[in-house]
């Protein structure tokens, strides 16, 4: 669950982070729009959230999983460039289905954490609160590297580098939901 959450949260930096680059050199966008564009997928946070309080009345938390990640790699599919000419509405809606189904995939993730953790890793200053907060730490920051060795290579091949990347990463992660998908149910509290 730690991995998932890393790797969600260094996609989600990717998409941040790059925003203003590639808007700029691909639409010629100002920064403010970026920003303004930033702000509205910001702005999906809460209503997303409620979804997936909304959708765990109905469904198990690694059934929901299982779906947020293959939507999360249709968006990175979606993004890609895949010719001489790429349209802003291709790169807005994969952006879109990035952030939305990778921030909806932190919620189950956490759940299932939440109910799966031994009960000795919840007590404590080394607990799973803390190894959560770091594995999102060490993804956004593994998010920025990722995205400057991507870039390393000209702005013309960041994009796909990076979210072609991303694609693997992600079905490896959803591949990982899957072979772990019976061990993913709330257990009565172990110790170590």
């Amino acid at each position: 669950n730690f991995f998932i959450y890393f790797i969600e949260k260094l996609l989600m930096e990717c998409v941040s982070s790059s925003t203003s680059i590639l808007t700029y050199y691909y639409f010629e966008w100002p920064g403010s729009w970026a920003g303004y564009y930033l702000s509205f997928l910001c702005l999906l946070v809460l209503p997303v959230n409620l979804l997936v309080a909304y959708l765990s009345k109905t469904y198990e938390d690694r059934e929901m999983m299982i779906f947020m990640q293959g939507v999360t790699i249709v968006g990175c599919l979606v993004i890609l460039r895949y010719g001489p000419t790429y349209y802003i509405e291709q790169y807005l809606i994969g952006s879109l289905m990035i952030v939305v189904f990778s921030n909806m995939v932190e919620g189950p993730n956490m759940s299932l954490l939440s109910k799966t953790i031994p009960k000795s890793w919840r007590k404590g200053f080394l607990n799973v609160g803390l190894l959560a907060t770091e594995a999102a730490t060490l993804g956004r920051t593994a998010g920025d590297a990722f995205l400057a060795l991507c870039g390393a290579g000209g702005l013309e091949h960041q994009l796909n580098l990076t979210f072609g990347s991303m694609v693997i990463v992600t079905m490896f992660t959803m591949w990982l939901t899957y072979r772990y998908y019976d061990s993913l149910v709330p257990t009565e509290d172990k110790t170590l």
